[in-house]
Formats: C-alpha cells, structure tokens, sequence
C-alpha cells in the first residue's frame, strides 16, 4: 500500500499518524492477530501514538469484489452492508478514539469506544481482487442509514487492507467527518467536545 518505510516503537508497533500530512489524518495499523473462517477475517490491529498502545478487533468481510464496472460506474450489488466492523478490543480501543480527538484537533478526556460499528463498503476496484494475496482499497460508509441516523451523523473513510505485509492503513475521507467519526466511535452517553 506504501513505498515507504513503515516506522515502528521498540515494540514493534507502527507510529499511528505517521503518514498524516496535507491537514489529514492518516492512521497506520499492524495486524497483530488474524483468525478467519469462510465468510470473515477477524483482525486484533495495534499501533502506537505518544508511547501509548492504541488499537481495536476489526471483521472483513471476505469475498469482497471491486465496486466498479470498466466505465467506471458503481455496481450496486457489490456494495457490501456490512464490509467492516470495527469492535472494542480493550483499552487500547479506548486510547485510540482519545488519540484521534487529540490529532484532530479537539483533545477530550478520555473517551470510551462503543462495542462495535459496523460500515457499508465498496472496494475502489474496477476488477475483482483478492485480499488473500494483494492489497484491497475499501471506502467505508458510517451511519449511512437514514433510517437510523440523523445525516449530520453520517461520514467517511477509506480501510486500506494489506493482509501479505501485515498491515491495515486506515485514511481520512474529509476533515469535515471528523466530529460524527467520534461521536460515532464513542459512548453515546459521555460528552465529548464533539457534541453540541
């Protein structure tokens, strides 16, 4: 995914914003474990920010196919609901949704990660790919229900997924979904600087 060198802590976890430039956030997981059945890849993702570990579980749905016919136009039923779901894994969750309202410029007291969220996906491919053996572009899609959720809630982003070097770059869509990305990885109950 990147022809850069990945730099990592003495513990081996990649530095999390490293690649952020340009006023966007950019974070840089390593898969630290994988388990996988038929239908889904199970990842625990770890990194690094200010010496802290920071991480989540995500599910991938496996079989995901490129989202795009040879003119470019979306093929609807290879919109995936869901593609990803990123889980709370621990603490580490915890620091990571704090690490992000610090990068983006909002630092909060320490936040609590929901359970899980779930995102509509579309792998950015024109032919089908293989996440077994090469890397996957997947935009993802968060609170995009209007059933559910208000539209001021809704954002989006983009999970990266190399599965043969071991990493997951997951990639700012637009500073402006920062404040319903954290409002949607976080408690609902706690305040944020986010809420209005």
């Amino acid at each position: 995914m990147t022809e850069q060198t990945i730099k990592v802590d003495e513990l081996g976890r990649p530095l999390l914003d490293q690649f952020s430039e340009e006023g966007f956030v950019d974070c840089t997981f390593r898969i630290a474990e994988i388990s996988s059945d038929p239908e889904y890849h199970r990842l625990r993702l770890v990194s690094s920010h200010e010496g802290v570990e920071v991480g989540l579980s995500a599910v991938v749905r496996r079989g995901i196919r490129g989202g795009f016919d040879p003119a470019m136009d979306l093929i609807p039923e290879h919109v995936y609901r869901p593609a990803v779901e990123f889980h709370r894994s621990g603490p580490e969750s915890d620091e990571l949704v704090t690490a992000l309202a610090s990068l983006y410029g909002e630092p909060a007291a320490r936040l609590r990660m929901v359970d899980s969220l779930s995102f509509t996906g579309i792998a950015l491919h024109q032919d089908d790919v293989d996440m077994e053996s090469q890397p996957i572009k997947i935009k993802l899609f968060g609170r995009d229900s209007d059933e559910e959720f208000e539209r001021d809630e809704y954002f989006e982003s983009f999970f990266n997924l190399d599965l043969v070097s071991g990493f997951v770059f997951w990639n700012e869509k637009d500073p402006d979904f920062r404040a319903p990305l954290i409002r949607g990885l976080s408690v609902a109950e706690r305040r944020t600087p986010w809420d209005s």
